[in-house]
């Protein structure tokens, strides 16, 4: 089974291992932006889809491997949420691709689409402060703030709807139809989507943490085994056990309501037992087994129900912290939604708390 920490420190390493590269080349991407002239084309660095493919896969990986070796639905579809999240990365790339020249400009989509559009066909832009929207007709057109060309070609848009229309400027839109903030904050989108992923992430992780707690482990959900013991040693909150093999088995979370001495007597390396345990392997420590129930003949001197109830013990600690996360991040939203939709309202003080200065209109 892989264990929790070792998914999160090989995303991480992963991640970061892949990173300052892609960085580098981003930066020298977007430096080596083209002069101003009147043709050319619009498109994010390629190290955004590189990043986005990467991180997928990353994601995707143990996502899958978590549903064959750990046997958790829970963790794997919210690796797979992580997943389709950095894939999100690359369909940007693909989707925000425009060439242009002195009579017009065409957009690729996602999907291999092309539209054609002339620079009379503008009727409004948006501009916030990390990407800028093109308006034609009920057409938009994303242009994110690290695009290469994406300055020269608006220059251009502008140019050319100031000449066709008297020198007249293109009309711009201070606030979207459906603007959760009523027009008062910047980069709405952004922060739709830093409230829905780690809002997600959030969620994920409280899902694991009841799933992998309140889930009662049964002879359906473990591995049954035939073995005898030959050494007891209790340390905290743990009993270890090992077999003839050098096989580790573990009881975690022992408290005082636990008979121990039933285990110790059967340590002997001679009564046969049968078990039922789940296979724990660590990044950086011996891989063992933790021991559900155990078996005697036909009597468990070790229960599923007592397990299951120190598990529950055990974990409370980390249900709070997941419970107290979600609640937290649910009421950080919520509050900055009610502040970012009624500045007017509040002092400064207050916005500074959910908000980077130059992001609220008063």
């Amino acid at each position: 089974m892989i264990q929790g920490g070792g998914i999160v420190r090989y995303i991480i390493s992963g991640t970061a291992f892949l990173l300052i590269p892609m960085i580098v080349r981003g930066i020298i991407e977007y430096i080596k932006q083209p002069e101003q002239k009147e043709k050319g084309e619009v498109y994010l660095p390629p190290f955004f889809a590189m990043l986005g493919a990467v991180s997928s896969a990353i994601f995707l990986i143990p996502s899958v491997l978590t549903v064959f070796l750990m046997k958790s639905w829970g963790v794997s579809v919210l690796l797979l949420l992580l997943s389709a999240l950095a894939a999100t990365l690359v369909i940007a790339s693909v989707n925000c691709r425009i060439s242009y020249d002195q009579d017009g400009f065409v957009h690729k989509s996602f999907f291999g689409i092309t539209r054609k559009f002339t620079y009379d066909q503008v009727t409004a832009i948006k501009e916030n402060m990390h990407e800028t929207i093109v308006y034609v007709g009920k057409k938009r057109l994303m242009l994110d703030e690290f695009a290469i060309g994406a300055d020269v070609f608006m220059k251009l848009v502008k140019k050319k709807y100031r000449t066709m229309h008297d020198g007249r400027s293109i009309p711009k839109i201070s606030k979207a139809k459906h603007d959760i903030f009523k027009g008062n904050v910047q980069d709405t989108g952004g922060f739709l989507f830093a409230y829905i992923s780690v809002g997600v992430m959030v969620a994920g992780f409280l899902i694991f943490v009841v799933y992998t707690t309140y889930i009662p482990r049964t002879p359906n959900n473990t591995i049954e085994r035939s073995l005898s013991f030959m050494t007891y040693e209790k340390s905290k909150e743990e009993i270890i056990l090992t077999t003839g093999d050098h096989q580790i088995f573990k009881i975690s979370f022992v408290d005082e309501q636990f008979d121990e001495n039933k285990i110790q007597a059967i340590c002997d390396g001679e009564t046969l037992v049968t078990t039922y345990s789940l296979e724990v392997t660590p990044k950086e420590e011996q891989s063992y087994h933790s021991l559900k129930a155990v078996k005697y003949q036909n009597d468990y001197i070790l229960t599923f129900d007592e397990t299951n109830r120190m598990c529950r013990q055990g974990n409370r600690l980390l249900v709070g912290i997941a419970v107290t996360m979600f609640i937290l991040w649910g009421t950080i939203v919520v509050f900055s939604i009610i502040i970012g939709r009624n500045p007017q309202k509040f002092s400064e003080e207050v916005i500074g708390l959910f908000f980077k200065d130059g992001y609220v209109r008063r």
